[in-house]
């Protein structure tokens, strides 16, 4: 037998070894649809996902793409099937994806996801996909919750306005450096500028308001810059909010560090410690459902990078190869065209595994 019909032996072996513990633990086989509407991931993330997709026309002209993401399809599915009820699945497939040169990766995965749970998904979740690693040693768990960044940002000294900037482009890191590096040395408040911009809004008022401009209509530019001249960042210390961020971007501690490292975070930032508590009981519990004898880490940038994720997330590393990835994703069904929906899941990249 040659190394490659091994190769996809052992792959199907161990697939079916997966699924099998997955369907035990409750989770329904589904096979996923290859290809997805392309304005379905532009509508996600704008351009970001779509660069990264590969994407074609079909017979009639419209634009698809091979599936870049499994969870992105299951949860694609979710909403075509109009269930708004408890959904535990469990799926086995490829993914699709350009790097930044456009070369096309291919990524074996067998993932489960608990759509619509009412209690807490990730306790399920996690075990059931570090069950299937009870044999590999010396591995290394990463974990954070990406809603303490959230948190931190409403604590700070900051217009309402750029609070929500700052947290919902927290996943694109070139432009949120953008963000802070303008937070940092007020260049947008350049009285020049900000003139230049009043009377460009009074020839705007002047328009059709239904008109569309920049993908926003008149009416919607409008009443964002009314919207700033309310809210205006004049008397706040910018320099001193992204010195606060980016010290909170440097937390990676082991994670029975975690408590000694935030608590000097918040006695050299004077901040209310009490607003990160219910996070951090959650943190705290999940930790106690992996096994003592794992290397867990704490990064509170980790999981940043993957667009959907609202909360928790997790990745299970050996050898700098990462086996399996998870997270909290309650905005991706809605934003995708359905209702709000809590949902938890997590993949194993049955490659690397190999």
């Amino acid at each position: 037998m040659s190394v490659a019909l091994k190769k996809k032996k052992k792959k199907e072996d161990i697939s079916k070894k997966i699924l099998s513990s997955f369907k035990k633990k409750g989770f329904n086989f589904i096979d996923l649809d290859m290809v997805i509407d392309t304005d379905l991931l532009t509508r996600r993330s704008g351009e970001a996902f779509k660069k990264y997709a590969l994407n074609f026309k079909d017979n009639s002209g419209k634009e698809i793409s091979l599936r870049p993401d499994l969870t992105i399809a299951t949860a694609i599915q979710y909403i075509q099937n109009k269930r708004q009820v408890l959904s535990k699945i469990s799926y086995y497939g490829s993914a699709f994806r350009l790097d930044k040169k456009g070369k096309l990766n291919v990524f074996d995965q067998i993932g489960c996801e608990i759509i619509n749970s009412k209690s807490a998904p990730e306790q399920l979740v996690l075990t059931t996909i570090l069950s299937s690693f009870r044999s590999i040693q010396k591995k290394e768990i990463i974990i954070n919750d990406l809603n303490l960044f959230s948190v931190l940002v409403n604590l700070l000294n900051l217009p309402k306005r750029w609070k929500l900037r700052l947290i919902r482009h927290y996943s694109r890191k070139d432009y949120f450096n953008e963000l802070l590096k303008r937070l940092e040395t007020s260049y947008d408040l350049d009285q020049r500028k900000i003139k230049i911009d009043y009377n460009r809004l009074s020839e705007i008022k002047r328009l059709n308001q239904k008109k569309i401009i920049g993908g926003r209509s008149v009416g919607e530019i409008v009443s964002r810059f009314e919207k700033k001249i309310k809210d205006p960042r004049d008397n706040f210390n910018g320099s001193q909010s992204v010195k606060i961020i980016k010290d909170f971007l440097k937390i990676r501690v082991p994670f029975k560090k975690l408590k000694i490292s935030l608590n000097k975070f918040f006695i050299k930032h004077n901040l209310d410690k009490s607003e990160f508590n219910n996070n951090l009981k959650k943190l705290l519990f999940l930790n106690s459902i992996i096994q003592s004898n794992e290397t867990i880490i704490f990064d509170t940038k980790f999981g940043r990078e993957t667009q959907y994720y609202t909360g928790f997330a997790f990745s299970l590393i050996k050898k700098r190869k990462e086996l399996a990835r998870g997270g909290e994703y309650n905005n991706l069904i809605k934003t995708l065209g359905g209702k709000q929906t809590p949902a938890f899941g997590a993949a194993i990249n049955i490659n690397n595994l190999i």
